[in-house]
């Protein structure tokens, strides 16, 4: 989609118009008739109050367009960024459900600062010109995208053109993400995401290291190893490293679970196991977010890192009740196969912190059934020993990429700990309550005393159903939130 900043009058533009209007607009329209009586009467004859997230096409027959799509945004004081981005949803819904190409909009008069709802109405619009019908076979199924929209501002200014290129950028990585997310895990296997990841890196000209089996042999990376000996596919970990700043010792480490299909081992999974290709999200985040900074040229220094692999059954695989060594050299018994995505973030941080020196470490990953039973669907749940991590919280805030922080107690390791090991992969704790703050605490011990991070996203990057500019399936979540943080 191509969206342009014009500072020409929306009413004379000749493409079709979405407006935006709160409730107050709403009645003041009904005195004050623009354009023509058009929206006056349709208005009154659909009793539109301009409640948010309604809206109402009008048909206009005398000007140089053919159609105004009201969108209601609510009581003025209660707009937000996220109300203007999910109305932006709405607009867009109707217009493709219209096949309409192109049209024309303008940013609402709220005492928003004008830059910000600029990109929310982007964020909103780009976010909901996609959906996932890859493998539709007729015309009519599948999703009618638009082409073109003007947004319409009072004055055309640098900060809003740059405002725009973060946007389409961003939006873009997420929508990349999300198809990585979604796609068939036969196609998106371990084996492909190293393609990927090559092709990412040599668009951004980024230099990349893969480990494969054997290098993950003769390093140790034994828990990657173990987890995905059951697999016809070859493992492999993935680091692109983005030097945007060669001068500064700051160093982000971004990592990314990257199991392309969970079956859960041998202790294999009962249920819900037709998502189980979406369980490498977190390596899809990574490889988007480093992608989109390359693009953006960012004044940092970050490496993405993927360990990618399948959690196979087959007579091959691990064990419960093996202990394997991990590359930090802590033993790890195998309280249950299907705790696999903490096992190959362990070898993978270890690894990065002890080759890398990352100065802060950020893991995402769809690692725990608990964080939804927590938080459900909207909230990922957030982890971490970084004294700075406010600047999540507050970049949360910007992408209504939703956080909620979680706690890190100390007394909780007892639960992951073994009777023949080191660690348990498994919580022993009653009824395996707590299940996503014992994973953390697992986490935890492989990072050392480098600033931590760690997003559980297993409720908010797979949508059970479309939520506004959340599609069903791979959601993206996390790149625009990692994005906002690092810039």
């Amino acid at each position: 989609m191509k969206i342009g900043i014009s500072t020409r009058d929306v009413l004379k533009t000749s493409s079709d118009v979405l407006m935006f209007v709160t409730e107050e607009d709403v009645k003041k329209l009904n005195s004050r008739i623009v354009p023509g009586k058009f929206l006056l009467e349709a208005i009154n004859a659909n009793n539109f109050k301009g409640k948010k997230h309604t809206s109402i096409v009008v048909p206009v027959t005398t000007e140089s367009f053919s159609k105004v799509v009201l969108v209601g945004l609510g009581k003025r004081k209660d707009v937000t960024l996220e109300i203007i981005r999910r109305s932006a949803h709405v607009g867009l819904r109707v217009f493709s459900s219209l096949k309409t190409k192109s049209f024309a909009t303008m940013a609402p008069r709220l005492k928003i600062k004008h830059a910000k709802m600029v990109r929310a109405i982007s964020d909103g619009l780009r976010l909901s010109n996609y959906e996932f019908d890859k493998y539709m076979t007729k015309e009519e199924s599948k999703f009618f995208r638009i082409g073109t929209v003007m947004i319409h501002v009072p004055t055309e200014t640098t900060e809003l053109k740059q405002v725009l290129e973060f946007s389409s950028v961003s939006c873009n990585a997420t929508n990349f993400a999300r198809e990585l997310q979604t796609d068939d895990a036969d196609i998106v296997n371990p084996e492909y995401l190293v393609k990927v990841a090559k092709s990412v890196a040599k668009i951004g000209g980024m230099r990349i290291r893969v480990l494969n089996k054997a290098a993950l042999k003769r390093a140790g990376l034994n828990l990657m190893l173990g987890v995905g000996q059951g697999s016809r596919f070859n493992s492999s970990l993935i680091i692109i490293e983005y030097k945007g700043d060669p001068k500064s010792k700051e160093l982000v480490a971004l990592v990314g679970k990257g199991i392309t299909y969970d079956t859960g081992g041998l202790d294999i999974k009962t249920r819900g196991m037709g998502e189980m290709n979406m369980d490498m999200s977190g390596s899809a985040i990574v490889l988007a977010t480093i992608g989109a900074i390359s693009k953006l040229g960012f004044k940092k220094n970050v490496i993405a890192v993927a360990p990618v692999v399948e959690n196979a059954v087959g007579v091959n695989s691990y064990k419960p009740g093996s202990v394997i060594k991990s590359y930090s050299g802590k033993t790890v018994e195998i309280g249950n196969t299907d705790a696999e995505g903490r096992l190959i973030l362990a070898d993978a941080m270890s690894y990065v912190i002890d080759k890398y020196k990352p100065t802060r470490v950020l893991d995402v990953a769809t690692l725990t059934g608990s964080i939804m039973v927590a938080l459900g669907y909207d909230y990922a749940g957030l982890f971490s020993t970084d004294s700075e991590v406010t600047e999540l919280l507050r970049a949360s805030e910007v992408t209504g990429e939703l956080v909620w922080r979680m706690p890190l107690p100390d007394d909780y390791l007892e639960f992951m700990k073994s009777k023949k090991a080191d660690l348990n992969n498994i919580s022993t704790y009653p009824n395996h309550f707590a299940g996503s703050i014992t994973a953390s605490m697992f986490l935890k011990e492989f990072v050392g005393d480098v600033p931590w991070t760690h997003l559980d996203i297993a409720g908010t990057g797979m949508g059970k159903k479309r939520n506004f500019y959340w599609p069903q399936f791979g959601t993206g979540y996390g790149v625009r939130l990692l994005l906002e943080w690092l810039r």
